[in-house]
């Protein structure tokens, strides 16, 4: 238990007591309890999207459970997805994209790529019928496995980093076994469209993992927060002409 509640309390703003005394090594180790905190978040969207479909239009629903995720992961995931869309988009040599990628102010690629993921997830959100909330569940679960691709399978891009002890701590028995129970949790809660969105989730971050990390020789943090946006809404787009 204090595994996943040192992930919960890194990457989500549940208020939840802070573990004491964290070493490196445990820090690390928590990443193994992603797709545990993408559960907690997905049934907690679940059970908001549930509470407000008797009371509120498709588009109002879709705002607030956008607003929710955001509040409950204080857009961590979002900043890597900025940095990274500023830096790649930036057309620049590998070594100045990594420079861009570290600078924490905002550009104009970032804010573009921003609004158009936003929107997108948006409109996919407002979309859902009362049949199909389960997809809510397994999105930002699904998410949190995905995005490990890139830190299990391809290297890291800088000396030192916060993903750089992610990717020294990742196993590869860890990350099979996980994908397992997530598909077969999929599968029981959306059918078809679960292992479809598993697939397809998978192939693209992997393809995408392949072509950034031939470029700048490697991976970063970032750019494992941009996995897990971008995974969100692949699932979203993927499963929903299944769940129709």
């Amino acid at each position: 238990m204090r595994g996943l509640l040192i992930a919960l309390t890194f990457f989500t703003r549940i208020p939840l007591p802070v573990p004491q005394d964290i070493t490196t090594e445990e820090f690390t180790r928590s990443y193994r309890f992603y797709p545990l905190v993408g559960l907690i978040i997905g049934l907690l969207l679940w059970l908001l999207a549930k509470a407000l479909i008797p009371y509120f239009p498709p588009l109002v629903i879709g705002a607030i459970l956008l607003g929710a995720e955001l509040m409950l992961t204080g857009g961590i995931h979002l900043d890597g997805f900025m940095d990274s869309m500023d830096g790649l988009l930036s057309a620049r040599s590998p070594e100045r994209i990594l420079e861009i990628m570290k600078d924490s102010r905002v550009g104009a690629h970032a804010s573009m790529a921003l609004v158009g993921l936003l929107l997108l997830k948006f409109s996919l959100l407002a979309s859902l019928t009362p049949s199909m909330l389960s997809i809510l569940i397994v999105m930002p679960m699904l998410a949190r496995w995905v995005f490990q691709i890139g830190v299990i399978a391809f290297p890291y891009a800088r000396s030192q980093g916060l993903g750089k002890g992610f990717h020294e701590a990742s196993q590869w028995v860890t990350f099979l076994l996980g994908g397992a129970v997530i598909l077969v949790i999929s599968f029981y809660l959306l059918g078809l469209a679960g292992p479809v969105a598993f697939g397809v989730s998978a192939i693209i971050i992997t393809l995408m993992s392949s072509r950034i990390s031939a470029l700048l020789g490697g991976l970063t943090g970032d750019l494992y927060g941009a996995f897990i946006e971008l995974s969100e809404v692949i699932c979203l787009l993927v499963a929903f002409p299944f769940l129709r």
